[in-house]
């Protein structure tokens, strides 16, 4: 049962800085926000420890191209949602190939699973008329504890440079906002450092 505060957190218009684009069918663009931005939007609304996530399946539909569908179960405060997701694989080798379409298809499938939670986690995405999303407004004092903490959360979820890159430029762009003072942002650099590594020799351990 979410609390008075989650329901207005959910329920909330979304910025339109935070929208991407991308080409759609008949010339159309399509909104839609980064798999990162989700996670970090989870656990600003419900807390690090207020949610979790769970692949239920996951299955290689096509070997040539690589490409998977996946299965995964989001709850939050004890509410449980399911989305689907498909993920393509590239890279040089096969192991490759397969690696990145197994996280794209993950990580799309969480997505679709936490958008159904409400606008702020992908949902005002598919309004039309475009009532879901407000401009940004001058911030009050910014939050540079929570800010550190989601940053914090963000790169340990990285299992992938792709994904470590896209964090590292947010905090970047939260630096700058103020939202982040130098000093967290100087540890949080370390910690990306720190994650790099680990992921390179995850690959390299994969590889042998």
């Amino acid at each position: 049962m979410f609390s008075d505060e989650t329901k207005k957190a959910l329920s909330a218009p979304m910025d339109k800085k935070n929208v991407s684009q991308r080409p759609g069918p008949g010339g159309k663009k399509l909104n839609y926000i980064e798999a990162w931005f989700a996670l970090d939007e989870a656990n600003r609304i419900f807390g690090f420890d207020g949610w979790s996530s769970e692949t239920v399946t996951m299955e290689c539909v096509t070997s040539s191209p690589v490409s998977y569908i996946s299965k995964v179960r989001v709850t939050c405060d004890g509410v449980t949602r399911e989305g689907w997701g498909a993920g393509h694989g590239t890279g040089k080798t096969e192991g490759e190939k397969h690696e990145s379409a197994v996280k794209e298809a993950e990580s799309d499938a969480r997505k679709r699973a936490l958008m159904t939670f409400g606008k702020p986690l992908g949902l005002a995405c598919y309004d039309t008329s475009g009532e879901s999303f407000e401009s940004s407004a001058p911030q009050a004092k910014a939050d540079t504890k929570a800010a550190f903490k989601a940053g914090l959360s963000a790169i340990s979820k990285c299992n992938n440079l792709a994904d470590l890159a896209k964090v590292t430029a947010r905090m970047q762009e939260r630096q700058k906002e103020g939202s982040l003072t130098d000093k967290d942002a100087a540890e949080l650099a370390r910690m990306t450092v720190v994650r790099e590594d680990w992921i390179k020799k995850q690959k390299t351990t994969q590889a042998a």
